[in-house]
């Protein structure tokens, strides 16, 4: 193995990892935001997951590089940014939530099983992405997997429908992410030909790729997606209060649940599925996103479920496709004396 190809595995193996840390915390939170939602009203606990997860991104966008602050200034300003919380937070969690509260945590979960399959589809047609093979491969054994674990156990109904349009839209926050990241605006350095720039304009040039560089840091996009996420659900929850159907959790482990899902899921999946879905084919951030329902239901094991055989062979083969799909594949090198070539891609 060549250095230039182990280097080129570990920088596609950081995107893959911060994904799949983004699907294992994401797994607890439908049977959390369900034990939340016996107290608390669906816009209260979209709200105050906010509202518990932008102040952690703040204090660590403040302890940043300065260009950092300026960068989520530009950031609130940009259409994108409010694009990206309208799809990613502001049309996921309303329907999400409202969905939790007509249908069980585990059939939300399951439901999750369509995220994989809308979102190379929306990339398919939105990015002309075409799936590899590898990719292919472990979405067809992502989907049979949850289709096996899904047999008997999906209460379909209203709620369901609710949960699966929240995660379309969640699929085409990960495909413009995607989009985002294949298409860095960030301008080239200064030129060193007799015909370059004067020193002012070589400094303004820096200057700019330095404030590219930090439009496109994963933690901007997130905290500013955020803080537009709560504005765009301020409506939300202001009907509640008008209409006295706003909730605030009165046990102690509702507060608890609430806690975890701001402090620990919303705001750290935030910042680690952009650096990834930036980074990887959105067929394959979706398709690692079929780990939800597996993870989800070992989760409800540990938390006194009984084990269901069936559950457990389609979790294990949705887990195997995952692995397939995600897994980069290490790229090889022509051999001395040949013509150099293009190397071969990431996944295959």
């Amino acid at each position: 193995m060549t250095s230039d190809g182990s280097s080129s595995v570990s920088g596609a193996a950081l995107p893959v990892a911060a994904v799949l840390l983004s699907v294992v915390l994401w797994s607890t939170t439908y049977g959390l935001s369900a034990i939340a939602l016996v107290t608390a009203s669906p816009a209260v606990l979209s709200e105050l997951r906010l509202v518990l997860a932008v102040p952690p991104l703040l204090v660590l966008i403040l302890l940043g590089a300065r260009p950092r602050v300026a960068a989520v200034l530009r950031a609130l300003r940009r259409p994108r940014t409010i694009v990206l919380a309208l799809t990613g937070v502001a049309l996921f969690s309303l329907p999400s939530n409202i969905g939790l509260t007509q249908t069980t945590a585990g059939t939300a979960s399951l439901m999750s099983a369509s995220l994989p399959v809308l979102t190379a589809l929306i990339a398919w047609r939105l990015l002309g992405e075409r799936m590899t093979r590898r990719v292919l491969m472990g979405l067809t054994l992502t989907t049979a997997g949850i289709v096996v674990s899904a047999v008997g156990a999906v209460d379909l109904g209203t709620g369901a429908a609710l949960i699966v349009a929240g995660l379309a839209s969640y699929a085409l926050y990960t495909v413009l992410l995607r989009r985002a990241g294949s298409t860095p605006e960030i301008p080239s350095g200064p030129s060193t030909s007799a015909t370059a720039a004067t020193a002012t304009d070589a400094a303004a040039t820096d200057a700019a790729a330095t404030d590219a560089a930090a439009d496109a840091d994963p933690l901007v996009v997130a905290t500013a997606t955020a803080v537009w996420g709560a504005v765009l659900l301020a409506p939300w929850l202001l009907f509640e209060v008008a209409t006295g159907s706003a909730a605030w959790p009165s046990t102690g482990e509702g507060w608890a649940a609430v806690a975890f899902l701001g402090l620990v899921v919303t705001g750290p999946t935030m910042a680690l599925f952009t650096y990834g879905a930036e980074r990887v084919p959105a067929a394959v951030s979706g398709t690692a996103t079929g780990a939800v329902p597996a993870l989800g239901y070992a989760f409800a094991v540990a938390l006194g479920e009984p084990v269901d055989a069936v559950k457990v062979v389609g979790g294990a083969l949705a887990l195997v496709g995952i692995v397939v799909a995600a897994v980069p594949q290490r790229t090889t090198r022509p051999p001395r004396g040949t013509r150099s070539r293009q190397m071969l891609p990431v996944n295959r």
